[in-house]
């Protein structure tokens, strides 16, 4: 099990690993384009080769997550194609730079309803993103949502209906949130929650399928509906519930993506990647073997 973070990618996405050293994170995730912008990222040759290199160097898996507008519930039909468009284009540089995957929320169906058309209409669009370039190897990664405005995807038979429109294809997997399955009402916090929880997902998408965790505790109680990040023992799901839902068989090799607000309201930081290492090593889960770094000679 690693302990990873979202790290920001400015000025230049090869420096995720060295920052994401800097706060003892085993991976990361991060953005490659502006996430609040329809701009298609654009990586040039040198820069695959050098987010290549150092991402070799640090020994870490890399995720990315797509930007935030994308909304495959809209019946916008020019919205609809430029959110393919964009998760193609995040898939195409994926699959170039070594990265696993693409997390991305799906969206909301806008009231109509979590319906059958839905789901063959947006299988049809994921479809079109995988067809794009078939011997791509590069995930796409659906990620449960905390319920507010109408969300797709927010309980996990949701997320397995979708799988199950796109003929269960092996490129699809799921990141589970637990601030956001908390705030859909599965209760994390508890042994018995957890369990339930993470029984209903097998059941509907299968552990196969998980291939990351957005590791946040939640400011808000169960089954609110908000979607509001608070630091790792911080808040409702608490170390306990942390600890339960590390040591689940489930997650054993699962990294843990960190997307908390941080101590110093600046993001994901050392702190919160030691607090969930020490859970970690309470449960006696084995810690990644991480490459040395070498040390830069004193000039003096």
């Amino acid at each position: 099990m690693r302990i990873g973070a979202h790290i920001s990618s400015a000025g230049g996405h090869h420096l995720v690993f060295e920052r994401a050293r800097e706060i003892g994170a085993e991976a990361v995730q991060l953005f490659i384009s502006a996430p609040q912008q329809w701009k298609l990222p654009a990586c040039t040759d040198e820069q695959i080769e050098h987010f290549r290199a150092a991402q070799t160097a640090s020994g870490m898996p890399a995720f990315f997550h797509g930007v935030y507008l994308m909304n495959f519930g809209s019946t916008d039909n020019a919205l609809l194609e430029k959110a393919v468009a964009s998760l193609t284009a995040y898939r195409h540089f994926a699959g170039r730079m070594g990265v696993t995957g693409t997390i991305f929320h799906v969206g909301s169906h806008l009231g109509a309803g979590f319906t059958s058309e839905l789901v063959a209409r947006i299988g049809r669009m994921l479809r079109q993103v995988l067809d794009a370039e078939p011997d791509n190897p590069s995930l796409v990664i659906l990620e449960n949502n905390a319920g507010q405005g109408n969300c797709i995807g927010g309980t996990f038979a949701e997320l397995g209906a979708l799988i199950a429109a796109l003929d269960s294809d092996p490129r699809v997997a799921v990141c589970v949130d637990t601030c956001h399955a908390y705030a859909m009402g599965y209760d994390l916090a508890t042994p018995a929650g957890c369990e339930s929880a993470m029984a209903e997902f097998d059941r509907e998408i299968g552990f196969e399928r998980l291939v990351a965790v957005h590791a946040n505790d939640t400011k808000q109680p169960i089954g609110t509906f908000r979607d509001r990040h608070e630091n790792i023992g911080d808040g409702h799901i608490g170390y306990d519930g942390f600890r339960t839902l590390m040591g689940h068989r489930a997650v054993s090799e699962v990294p843990f993506l960190l997307e908390v607000p941080g101590l110093d309201g600046k993001g994901p930081d050392a702190k919160n990647i030691s607090r969930l290492k020490k859970l970690r090593k309470e449960l006696g889960i084995p810690a990644p073997k991480m490459p040395r770094v070498p040390r830069v000679k004193s000039s003096g």
